[in-house]
């Protein structure tokens, strides 16, 4: 009798030490939330039109989507130039607003000028889409990229004390690449500085170059 007591709390006492405690299935559970938010984040990189973690997570906030430069990454950078007409007729040299400036240590710190960079890169890569998909003069120069962009060589930059006209210019190039020459994407029309003393001149038409 005293036997089959003994071997009857052994096999109870096996039973306690093999039943999952409860620091044991908080482990588990969180093992599984990360496991399926490693499953979904994978599934929110896939290039499909309606991934499943964009479906649980619209904004992207909870489930990460690292796909910013995917699937066509950025290869070229693009500069914007711009000249003054002066009140003689003459026109100045082409000055440039880098839009992308060589990186420092100090810049993964503290980098303000970053936004003004990314803003200058979006306008000039949503002009440059518009232009191919509208013809009419008129219609590109009423564009919001458009008006941002002269805004900006407007106001935004320094001009001669006799400029009365500023002309932009989109180009493209590859960066840090000096064998491969620049090319121009977009030419503006001239658009006044001041009015007050624009002379009377002949208006140069807008282009494009694809």
């Amino acid at each position: 009798m005293r036997a089959h007591q003994e071997r009857q709390a052994g096999v109870m006492s096996g039973f306690s030490a093999r039943r999952p405690t409860w620091g044991t299935v908080r482990r588990w559970g969180l093992y599984g939330v990360l496991g399926s938010w490693f499953a979904l984040t994978l599934c929110q990189q896939a290039n499909r039109p309606h991934p499943l973690g964009k479906r649980i997570d619209p904004t992207s906030m909870a489930i990460p989507n690292w796909r910013f430069f995917a699937p066509t990454p950025a290869r070229h950078d693009f500069n914007v130039l711009y000249r003054d007409k002066l009140a003689n007729g003459e026109l100045t040299p082409w000055r440039e607003q880098e839009i992308s400036k060589d990186r420092t240590l100090m810049q993964m710190i503290w980098h303000p000028a970053r936004r003004m960079e990314k803003a200058l890169f979006d306008v000039a890569s949503e002009l440059l889409q518009a232009s191919e998909k509208v013809k009419e003069v008129e219609r590109i120069q009423l564009t919001v990229s458009y008006l941002a962009l002269l805004n900006f060589v407007t106001n935004q930059v320094e001009h001669h004390p006799d400029g009365v006209r500023v002309q932009f210019l989109i180009a493209q190039s590859a960066g840090h690449d000096e064998s491969i020459e620049p090319r121009m994407l977009f030419l503006s029309d001239f658009h006044s500085l001041d009015t007050s003393r624009e002379p009377e001149a002949e208006e140069e038409d807008l282009c494009t170059t694809s």
